[in-house]
């Protein structure tokens, strides 16, 4: 285990509003970013397999509950229903800058957003919005430039490199790398994350051999160690990283997984806004 990764924080704080439970980022609140989350899966009006708080777009055909599910969100963490702007993600490592003319789109309205699978906001009056079902949530903030970040980062777009992609928008925003905090949420961890033998060898390439394991004639993945080391070449601070360390396929109680559960489940979410 290198320095940069000894360094690194660890532990999201779990809150509960009105039944809803959701984690958030204890160094986001210390600098005074409240209003964001990483949904569980514990709090909402779904039913079957997307019990409760079912936030997918299109495994579950009742659109009235994956409304009311998303109001309750909202609520919790204190931002409007119409000022959500879901991301367009393509499981790849785009990365869009949004103003006010995005608000709404993927949600209220249709999206014309680019294929993304980041959204970088701003601006106030925007709720930037991601899905997630075992896939990484990356969360980044400059609290001194006010811009944040909310990522869906999947295999793809963690071997792609959507970290640095991201990072790379912020400088052109004014951020300085060692200004960035950033918080890894719940996904399917190392423990969990079995993958093919192609799959490896373009991590081992990329990323060293640490990020892989061998068990029992099985091959995982460590997707955070990846963007740990991503991170590091990013000039990012390592004590302005806090990893939730939960995986998704494990805490069946809390997340829902679309690999443990084939498939049929529903999906959790990523939000944050400015005031």
């Amino acid at each position: 285990m290198t320095d940069f990764v000894q360094r690194i924080q660890h532990g999201f704080e779990q809150r509960e509003k009105n039944g809803v439970r959701y984690l958030v980022i204890p160094s986001f609140v210390e600098a005074g970013i409240e209003k964001h989350c990483f949904t569980t899966r514990i709090g909402g009006v779904s039913d079957g397999v997307y019990a409760t708080l079912n936030l997918s777009r299109t495994r579950e055909q009742n659109p009235a509950n994956k409304k009311e599910n998303l109001k309750r969100i909202c609520d919790a963490i204190g931002v409007a229903y119409d000022s959500l702007t879901l991301v367009n993600y393509a499981h790849g490592d785009g990365v869009y800058l949004m103003d006010k003319n995005d608000v709404g789109k993927g949600i209220t309205k249709k999206t014309d957003l680019p294929p993304c699978d980041a959204l970088v906001i701003r601006d106030g009056g925007i709720t930037a919005h991601t899905l997630h079902a075992d896939c990484v949530p990356l969360f980044l903030l400059d609290p001194i430039k006010r811009v944040a970040c909310v990522s869906h980062a999947g295999w793809r777009g963690v071997y792609e490199g959507i970290t640095g992609n991201i990072i790379r928008l912020f400088e052109q925003c004014g951020c300085r790398p060692r200004d960035i905090l950033v918080g890894i949420g719940p996904h399917i961890m190392p423990c969990c994350f079995e993958v093919q033998e192609d799959v490896a060898r373009l991590f081992i390439e990329k990323f060293g051999e640490d990020v892989t394991e061998v068990r029992e004639g099985r091959t995982y993945v460590d997707l955070q160690l990846a963007l740990l080391k991503q991170m590091e070449q990013c000039g990012l601070q390592p004590e302005h990283i806090t990893c939730a360390d939960l995986c998704t396929y494990c805490r069946e109680d809390l997340f829902y997984s679309h690999r443990r559960d084939c498939g049929k489940t529903g999906a959790m979410g990523s939000f944050i806004a400015f005031c």
